[in-house]
């Protein structure tokens, strides 16, 4: 696992968290806005994870 990954992983749960914050004390749009974005990150993170896991299947 490289930093990208992790920094994915982070960004994904940072932004998620900080959006329903947002999102329960009155700035709704903008907390679904970023929970949207968190979400998106952690499917990237499966992807990019899901795509080691086959090349290291392929390799060994």
């Amino acid at each position: 696992m490289n930093g990208g990954i992790l920094a994915l992983m982070i960004a994904g749960l940072v932004s998620f968290l900080v959006g329903g914050y947002l999102a329960a004390t009155g700035e709704r749009s903008i907390g679904i806005a970023l929970m949207g974005m968190g979400l998106i990150f952690q499917v990237l993170t499966l992807r990019q994870l899901k795509m080691i896991k086959k090349d290291q299947d392929d390799a060994g």
